[in-house]
């Protein structure tokens, strides 16, 4: 037992540095990130602005909210720039836990994992947030009801978008994770593929900061795309037979 909980504090440890070097890098970037804030805002803004209304526009109504808002812009920023750092101190923790050959991977998985990303980040800002901006701040727009929001709320609305659909095109990337060290296989998430389309709606209800039907199924395809592409990646990837008993006959 004693083994046990020891064994078990030191993978806290582990993972308490592997935050704070990602945090550190955080840090490091916020600052250059803040210096070009204004720069940096604009351009998020650029798909809500396109489809704002005509006489609409964005404003601010709290006297410090554009500066936390310009605040929160550079953290967002800067947690951007460090995705490859990031992924490095999470292969650093899962690394323990693989054959020494694949370990020799982490510039692959730094890699793709970054492009992943950065390939869903732009999914969202070119693809799933313009129809959905043009959904929202023009249907229930009128003569008299106008689309006025507030800097901060349209800034957390579009990074939580930004940040889901990041998370969701990483889904490959887990999967071969997961299944080099043995956790899943293609045949379990073939077998699981039913109750994987009802959590990926669920997944997709929570990750879109909205409940309208194009921004939840702009999410919700692309996750069901990545859970068929996981079973390939497992399939072609994942810890074999033989891996685990070498001695094992491959027949049986």
């Amino acid at each position: 037992m004693n083994e046990h909980k020891m064994s078990f504090i030191d993978h806290l440890g582990e993972l308490r540095q592997r935050l704070l070097w990602s945090l550190l890098a955080v840090i490091v970037f916020f600052v250059p990130a803040y210096y070009f804030s204004n720069e940096i805002f604009e351009f998020l803004m650029k798909p809500l602005i396109e489809n704002l209304p005509e006489g609409s526009s964005l404003i601010f109504t709290r006297p410090a909210e554009g500066f936390t808002t310009y605040l929160k812009v550079s953290f967002f920023a800067a947690v951007i720039f460090a995705i490859p750092f990031i992924l490095y101190q999470a292969w650093k923790f899962v690394a323990p836990a693989l054959y020494k050959e694949e370990r020799r991977i982490i510039i692959p998985f730094i890699f793709f994992g970054s492009l992943f990303f950065a390939l869903g980040a732009a999914f969202c800002y070119y693809v799933a947030s313009p129809p959905a901006f043009k959904f929202l701040l023009n249907e229930y727009s009128s003569d008299y009801v106008k689309a006025f929001p507030t800097i901060r709320e349209a800034l957390s609305f579009f990074m939580a978008l930004i940040f889901g659909f990041g998370l969701v095109f990483e889904f490959p990337i887990i999967i071969f994770i997961l299944s080099r060290i043995g956790l899943v296989t293609s045949t379990w998430l073939r077998e699981k593929r039913k109750y994987a389309i009802i959590i990926s709606a669920l997944v997709a209800a929570m990750l879109t900061p909205t409940t309208d039907a194009i921004s939840m199924m702009l999410m919700f395809v692309p996750i069901i795309i990545f859970y068929e592409l996981g079973i390939i990646v497992a399939w072609m990837f994942g810890k074999k037979k033989k891996e685990e008993n070498p001695e094992e006959d491959t027949f049986n």
